[in-house]
């Protein structure tokens, strides 16, 4: 078996590794800001330092080294972002689904007993899976949902950035979709 070596002189070991310490726990925070988990932060921040480690030797920063680990943090947030669009798409799509059910029980003449049945049963299900979603999470879909605010309403009724309301709201559909998707089929 042939052996490999790597060619890394430790002059550039110790500084890739000053670079790491100095500026992981800012990223972490920083990366924190566009993915709201500290565990998914943590791993694209860990993951852009592999990616400039396997390209170490052949980078040419043209900005400061925070600018440019800050930029590339940013960017691999946003493609994680884009790439789990389609997900959340699809969980806001079946929670529209759900709605709709529930709202066509609600529609035209006097319902059946079978009908109320079914309605009341749905309203209960979805009911209680709402009041299992963290606090602020519930808070934020009750206000969207229920009382039909939007984003923007929603960030000043409750204090709290835009962003924080789309974050919880991707959430609550996330953990709504995977309780009541089952249901659904």
């Amino acid at each position: 078996m042939e052996e490999v070596t790597i060619n890394i002189s430790r002059h550039q070991l110790s500084a890739f590794e000053l670079l790491f310490k100095s500026h992981y726990a800012a990223l972490c925070t920083f990366a924190y800001d566009f993915v709201n988990r500290h565990d998914l932060a943590e791993e694209i921040v860990q993951d852009t330092f592999m990616k400039i480690w396997e390209r170490y030797g052949e980078l040419n920063i043209q900005v400061s080294e925070k600018a440019y680990l800050y930029r590339a943090v940013q960017n691999n947030c946003l493609n994680f972002i884009k790439r789990n669009r389609e997900k959340v798409q699809y969980g806001s799509e079946q929670m529209e689904q759900l709605e709709s059910r529930i709202a066509l029980l609600t529609l035209g003449e006097a319902p059946s007993p079978v009908e109320q049945l079914v309605r009341a049963e749905l309203e209960m299900i979805t009911e209680k899976a709402v009041s299992r979603l963290p606090q602020q999470c519930q808070d934020i879909f009750r206000l969207s949902r229920f009382e039909q605010l939007s984003y923007p309403e929603i960030s000043r009724h409750l204090g709290i950035s835009i962003n924080t309301v789309k974050t919880q709201m991707t959430r609550a559909l996330q953990k709504l979709r995977d309780e009541l998707l089952p249901l659904l089929k």
